[in-house]
């Protein structure tokens, strides 16, 4: 009899803590359900981003300019350069959607992407945002804008003087880009300047390239927006011409009478000679 107590006793406190913990581990794992059920990301779902084209808003281009000019030499070259300068001015005004744009998304295309000297940065980044606002599905806008910048860029002499009041070295020498390639646009200038492309002098030229491909395009956007800008017809130089006789200008919308060989608005004889002579 002085046995049966003492075990009931033992079973009895064996089968408390058994009861305890199974109520502990029950209660843990309860409150870990309750955390994890509370977690927004795992009821909700991210928002799907709007169709395209997104909002514009009529811009300021010297502010959106010298936002770009500033941008470059801190936020990683000309791509990051123009495509923020629009960005930050488009998420102070407009907001949502552009809010949900990463900042470093065009960090690759500095130094014409990832240092290949491909296509200018600035006009990559710029391109993007383009797209983002005039793109619908049916026309040929988006296309026609940023053709007719390539083609500006090209023809244009950089530096311009329009953020020398901001520069460090104001009243640059300026040389003839003559493509939208960032290889034939800086390394024309460095010869020309006598500079490397390290050189703070270059710098400072790639800045002022960035600050006048923003302002360029905000114009266009401005003056598309507002029902003013007319598509340009791209006409080849004199001295190509009689190049696109021959190969045709494959522009992928409409067909030529010749080879149509050849695709793009580039001049011919800058990487090509002239055969015909």
């Amino acid at each position: 009899m002085s046995e049966q107590p003492r075990e009931l006793g033992t079973l009895s406190r064996r089968c408390m803590l058994k009861r305890s913990a199974a109520i502990l581990v029950g209660g843990a794992a309860g409150a870990g359900l309750g955390v994890y059920a509370a977690t927004p990301a795992a009821t909700e779902l991210p928002a799907s981003a709007p169709p395209l084209p997104w909002k514009w808003v009529k811009l300021d281009p010297l502010e959106v300019g010298r936002r770009a000019y500033r941008n470059y030499p801190v936020k990683g070259g000309c791509g990051s350069a123009t495509y923020l300068a629009f960005l930050s001015m488009l998420k102070e005004k407009v907001g949502y959607p552009y809010t949900t744009l990463p900042d470093m998304m065009m960090i690759h295309a500095g130094s014409g992407y990832a240092g290949h000297g491909t296509l200018c940065g600035a006009l990559g980044g710029t391109s993007l945002i383009i797209n983002l606002v005039t793109y619908d599905g049916k026309s040929q806008i988006f296309k026609q804008l940023i053709d007719r910048l390539f083609w500006w860029y090209a023809e244009q002499e950089f530096p311009t003087d329009r953020f020398d009041d901001i520069s460090s070295m104001p009243g640059q020498i300026r040389v003839k880009a003559m493509s939208p390639l960032c290889h034939t646009s800086v390394s024309k200038w460095t010869l020309a300047a006598g500079a490397e492309v390290t050189s703070k002098a270059k710098i400072e030229r790639c800045s002022k390239v960035a600050g006048e491909v923003a302002y360029t395009t905000t114009l266009a956007l401005n003056e598309y927006f507002a029902g003013k800008w007319v598509p340009p017809v791209w006409k080849p130089s004199k001295a190509i011409e009689h190049c696109l006789e021959c190969h045709g200008p494959d522009n992928m919308e409409q067909t030529t009478e010749g080879m149509n060989n050849q695709q793009g608005h580039m001049e011919c004889l800058l990487c090509h000679g002239d055969h015909t002579k």
